[in-house]
């Protein structure tokens, strides 16, 4: 439970510097001990504009999320780490998770490169595209 009470000087000075460093709300809240509306207020008193902030993390997840390049390096990560994992790999049951999470890696980087839209690797494309498009426009 929060420690309630005024909010002293120096202590609203340190929440507004956490705030700027980038943290949450409930993160300087827990810090603090505080509310997380009272937190919400010390910055709107200040000026921080908390939304655009929140914003611009949308648009840099929708970006990590949906980015084509960064898709295509991952499940080439995925497929390097399962190749990694066959020379380990000693039951028919675990051979059978590996193979499958190989020919599911091999299948989403088929979709990925597909250039061809009226393929599915294209129609998986556009969908992408657009759900970025509307992530950073919200």
């Amino acid at each position: 439970m929060s420690k309630g009470g005024p909010v002293s000087e120096s202590e609203e000075k340190a929440i507004i510097k956490s705030l700027e460093s980038g943290k949450t709300t409930r993160e300087v809240a827990r810090e603090f001990d505080r509310g997380a509306g009272t937190i919400s207020r010390i910055a709107q008193r200040n000026g921080l504009d908390l939304a655009e902030r929140s914003n611009v993390k949308s648009a840099a997840l929708a970006k990590s999320c949906y980015a084509s390049d960064d898709r295509i390096k991952l499940v080439g990560e995925l497929l390097n780490k399962a190749r990694s994992m066959l020379k380990t790999c000693d039951s028919s049951r675990d051979l059978q998770y590996l193979a499958t999470s190989i020919a599911i890696g091999i299948d989403k980087r088929r979709l990925e490169e597909s250039t061809d839209p009226s393929s599915r690797g294209g129609e998986l494309r556009i969908l992408f595209e657009k759900m970025g498009h509307e992530e950073v426009g919200t």
